[in-house]
């Protein structure tokens, strides 16, 4: 994330104000939540292995991700993981509140990944867990959203927007 917002500082072509890191803001455990599925996948060859047995490796990869993420979304299974997805909400939101108290009504500039991004449009849009994962699964890299917000009112203004990719080459648009 210090890369995204080196590469906004020269994109905007002015120095920007020092940077701050909110560890609240930090994206979850992909690693543990996908050997909490797959344990045999901690050993980065096997996983290369079972991977390379089917014809889209990638989309086989995404299937176990998505697979892997509801397990932990589930709750069931919360004892096997550090972090767990209700603890994960409850971080990112209130680092939310604590980056909305510093900013004191001014313009923020934040770089983050999907999975904060995704629980806090699920907080402002009152969204369930499975249409959160929905919206995390079409979060674009360096997509851009827009949180309004004053005192206690916050709105999602913008979300997911890749217009600048598309503009510059569509194939710059990726996701994960």
């Amino acid at each position: 994330h210090r890369e995204t917002v080196e590469a906004l500082a020269t994109g905007y072509g002015a120095t920007l104000p020092d940077m701050q890191v909110l560890e609240g803001l930090n994206e979850f455990d992909h690693v543990e939540v996908v050997e909490r599925l797959r344990p045999e996948w901690a050993d980065k060859q096997v996983m290369a292995r079972d991977l390379a047995s089917f014809p889209k490796p990638a989309r086989a990869f995404q299937m176990a991700f998505e697979k892997a993420v509801e397990r932990w979304v589930s709750g069931d299974y919360d004892n096997e993981y550090a972090e767990t997805w209700q603890t994960f909400k409850q971080r990112v939101n209130q680092a939310l509140d604590q980056l909305i108290e510093m900013a004191d009504g001014a313009d923020v500039v934040v770089s983050t990944s999907g999975g904060p991004i995704a629980v806090i449009a699920q907080n402002l849009l009152e969204l369930s867990d499975r249409k959160t994962l929905e919206v995390n699964s079409v979060i674009a890299n360096t997509s851009v959203s827009r949180i309004l917000y004053s005192g206690a009112r916050r709105s999602l203004a913008v979300f997911n927007n890749y217009s600048h990719l598309e503009a510059e080459n569509p194939a710059l648009v990726t996701f994960r």
